[in-house]
C-alpha cells in the first residue's frame, strides 16, 4: 500500500513539473493572440514573461511530451516595442531574434531599419536639458492628473511626418506632376492620414499615421510631370544622314523597349518595370542605366510588399550599375526618390 502511495505522488509531482516548463509555452501563446488583436502592451507582457522562462528563440522549440512550435519572442516584442514607440527596446530585442515566428510581421531588416530611424528622429526632436533654477521652499499642490493616454512627443511626430509630405505635395505641384498618378495616389494616403490624425485615440493610431503619411511622402517624390505636346510651329526638318538613320533602325525596337519600361516606372507600375528592365539587362548587360532603373523598380517593390526577396534583388542590381558607371553625384533626384537613392549610395560597388 505503501510503494502505491508513492508512486501514485510521483505522478503527481511530474505533473506538476510539466505544467510549471510549459507555462512559457502559454506566455507565448497568448501573446502571439495580443500580436494578432494588434494589443500591444499584452504582447510585451507576455513574451517578457515567456523570454523569463525560456531565453533562447529556435524554430523548433521543445513544449512537452512531441510538441514543437516555431518559436520568436524576441521578434514579437521588438514589434510590440516599435508600435509603442519605444524604438531603443526595439532594436535591442530585433538584434536578438532570429527571424519571425509563425505571424510574419515583416521582416527583421525592415523593422530594424524603421525602428532605428524613429529613434534618430526621436533623439534629434528631444530638446537638451535645461539646468534648473533654484526653487523655493515648495508648497502643497494637488494630486497630479492621471497621464494622457496619447504621448505628446507621439502626437508631435505625427504632425511633423504630415507637414513634410504636404510639403512634398507642394513640391510636385511646382513641378507640374498633379496629373501623375503617384501623385493622385500620394494625395489620397495624405487625405486619410489628416482625417486619421484628427480623431487618433491610441499611440497605435498615431504610428499608422506616420507610416502612411512617410509611404505618402515617397510617392509625392516620384511624381512627375507628364511631357506636354507640343504646339509651336513646326520647323523645316533637316536631312538625316545615312549613318544617323541606319542607327535608327537598329536600336529602334531597343528604343522603345527602354520607353515602355521607363513609362511603367514612372506610373507606379513596379512590377511591370521590373519584368522589362529584366529583359533589357539582358541585351544590354553593360549598360548602368538599365541596372539603375531595374534596381529602383525592385526596391519600390519591396517598400511597397515588405518582402526582403526585393531588397536583396535591388541591391544586386545597383551593384552592377556602379560595376558600369561612375556614379559621382550618386543617382539623380529627378528620376528616383530619397530612399531609393539613399540605398543605392550605401551599396557597395
Amino acid at each position: 500500500m505503501s510503494r502505491a502511495r508513492t508512486f501514485a505522488l510521483s505522478l503527481i509531482l511530474l505533473a506538476v513539473a510539466g505544467v510549471a516548463q510549459a507555462s512559457w509555452y502559454d506566455d507565448y501563446d497568448a501573446g502571439l493572440n495580443a500580436a494578432r488583436a494588434g494589443n500591444w502592451s499584452v504582447v510585451v507582457q507576455r513574451m517578457s514573461a515567456a523570454i523569463k522562462g525560456n531565453p533562447k528563440e529556435q524554430n523548433k522549440a521543445k513544449t512537452y511530451g512531441t510538441i514543437f512550435i516555431n518559436y520568436h519572442p524576441f521578434y514579437y516584442r521588438g514589434v510590440a516595442y516599435l508600435q509603442l514607440g519605444k524604438y531603443e527596446q526595439a532594436v535591442a530585442d530585433f538584434e536578438q531574434a532570429s527571424g519571425p515566428g509563425p505571424e510574419n510581421l515583416g521582416s527583421i531588416e525592415m523593422l530594424m531599419d524603421s525602428a532605428k530611424t524613429k529613434l534618430r528622429l526621436a533623439e534629434a526632436s528631444t530638446p537638451a536639458p535645461q539646468p534648473e533654477p533654484v526653487k523655493p521652499t515648495p508648497t502643497p499642490v494637488p494630486a497630479t492628473p492621471a497621464a494622457p493616454a496619447i504621448d505628446p512627443a507621439l502626437r508631435q511626430r505625427a504632425n511633423s511626418a504630415l507637414n513634410a509630405t504636404k510639403g512634398k505635395l507642394q513640391a510636385a505641384q511646382q513641378r507640374k506632376a498633379t496629373t501623375s498618378p503617384q501623385y493622385a495616389q500620394a494625395m489620397s494616403m495624405f487625405s486619410d492620414a489628416t482625417a486619421k490624425n484628427a480623431g487618433a485615440k491610441s499611440n497605435d493610431d498615431l504610428n499608422a499615421i506616420i507610416s502612411i503619411a512617410d509611404n505618402a511622402g515617397d510617392l509625392a517624390d516620384l511624381a512627375t510631370a507628364s511631357t506636354a505636346v507640343a504646339t509651336t510651329t513646326p520647323t523645316p526638318i533637316a536631312p538625316i544622314s545615312k549613318p544617323t538613320a541606319a542607327t535608327q533602325v537598329i536600336l529602334g525596337d531597343a528604343q522603345t523597349q527602354v520607353r515602355r519600361a521607363l513609362e511603367n516606372y514612372f506610373a507606379g507600375e513596379f512590377e511591370r518595370a521590373t519584368q522589362q528592365f529584366q529583359q533589357l539587362a539582358t541585351t544590354m548587360p553593360k549598360n548602368a542605366w538599365i541596372w539603375a532603373f531595374l534596381g529602383a523598380s525592385q526596391y519600390s517593390q519591396y517598400a511597397f510588399e515588405a518582402d526582403p526577396s526585393y531588397r536583396k534583388a535591388a541591391l544586386k542590381s545597383f551593384q552592377k550599375a556602379k560595376q558600369h558607371r561612375k556614379w559621382k553625384d550618386g543617382l539623380p533626384s529627378q528620376y528616383f526618390s530619397k530612399r531609393i537613392r539613399r540605398a543605392f549610395s550605401e551599396t557597395e560597388g
